[in-house]
């Protein structure tokens, strides 16, 4: 019996060892961002706003973002902007980009699409994108920025992306909390958009996972672990959410932001989604009327980040908005996504930057450099 043990043990060790020496291994390879290790934004990067439920801080000194791979640094200027304080000439022309992650940039400043479209053009393009933000945030803060710059840009570039209707939909969705931006719900029912609030022990909960990764050891540590949780309940999940976007399951809840698109529900099961996407397209409108106003230009470009089926109603009612939105300059070519993830590679801003150029070209979008700045270069 002895005997037995010995080998039983010295088997479990030996199984130990290769398991562990597989999981550090994966680490060096693209399936390493299933683990979340700790990712997201330092302290106080986001403050609390009572009208945006939360935005970013300004003047915030160099800090690191981390996000499925290697980090970089980021900072805002006085304007709440990740970009380098705002320096504009007497007349000179400048562009306004606004949306949100895909704006924001998850990389260095000077690798964002922003940026790599200042360079091609010799016009100061001003970086304000908000991870996180949906159309109807982005104008209330395009209202904001305008209001503190010493004249309107000569052109709005808006980055359009599908999961911006969630945001919408949520909004305000964050709050602050120990210098995190985490969301301000629990759950919020789909058929009269009741909020059930983030109860303490939640919201403690939804700060560990940002700062640690997640909320036990194996979760932020291994990578093997985090790769057979996905595989054992994706389809629970999936089937889950199919309930609820067919319409037949009880709680029928956004339980998560991001948890699914909501441009999949149907319009006749969810009337009140329905009348929020209604809400979400006018925000869009009013965007551009307010830029216009302002005796501005105005560009939409989408993201093409999701592949949605077209047979879905919502999303039918958005291609038929979009196509005839006198505004849009159109989607995005296909993108290398970055790491199992949506948001674009480094290499794809550049091609955003190059197809956006061209687009904006061919509608005689672009402001001319001053002739300061010309003399500069």
């Amino acid at each position: 019996m002895r005997q037995w043990l010995c080998v039983a043990a010295v088997n479990c060790l030996a199984i130990a060892a290769i398991v562990f020496v597989f999981d550090v291994a994966l680490r060096f390879t693209p399936l390493d961002a299933a683990r979340h290790n700790g990712a997201g934004y330092p302290d106080g990067y986001y403050v609390a706003h009572e009208v945006l439920g939360a935005t970013l801080a300004r003047n915030f000194k160099n800090g690191y973002f981390e996000f499925r791979g290697p980090g970089h640094e980021i900072y805002t200027n006085a304007l709440g902007c990740f970009d380098k304080p705002v320096t504009l000439a007497a007349n000179e022309p400048y562009i306004l980009a606004i949306g949100d992650s895909f704006t924001w940039g998850y990389g260095p400043l000077e690798t964002k699409w922003p940026s790599r479209l200042e360079r091609a053009t010799g016009v100061r393009v001003l970086k304000c994108g908000v991870s996180g933000s949906g159309s109807h945030f982005q104008l209330l803060r395009l209202k904001r920025l305008i209001s503190e710059l010493p004249r309107p840009p000569a052109l709005v570039i808006q980055l359009y992306d599908t999961t911006d209707f969630n945001d919408d939909f949520t909004f305000p969705g964050y709050r602050i909390l120990a210098g995190q931006r985490i969301e301000n719900f629990s759950s919020i029912r789909l058929r009269d958009g009741q909020r059930r609030p983030l109860s303490e022990e939640e919201s403690k909960r939804a700060v560990r996972i940002i700062k640690n990764g997640g909320t036990g050891f194996l979760e932020s540590s291994s990578t093997l672990y985090n790769i057979a949780r996905v595989m054992l309940t994706v389809d629970s999940r999936i089937e889950r959410r199919r309930l609820i976007i067919e319409g037949m399951n009880e709680e029928e809840a956004l339980e998560d932001k991001y948890a699914f698109d909501l441009l999949l529900l149907d319009d006749k099961v969810y009337p009140y989604v329905a009348g929020r996407f209604a809400e979400h397209l006018n925000v869009l409108e009013r965007t551009a009327a307010f830029t216009e106003s302002l005796g501005a230009k105005y560009a939409l470009f989408h993201t093409n980040s999701f592949r949605l089926p077209e047979r879905r109603p919502l999303v039918q009612r958005l291609h038929t908005f979009l196509r005839s939105f006198p505004y849009y300059l159109g989607p995005m070519p296909e993108l290398g996504r970055y790491r199992f993830d949506p948001h674009w590679v480094p290499e794809s801003d550049a091609v955003v930057a190059r197809v956006m150029l061209d687009r904006l070209k061919a509608k005689d979008l672009l402001p001319k450099p001053s002739l300061q700045k010309r003399a500069e270069e």
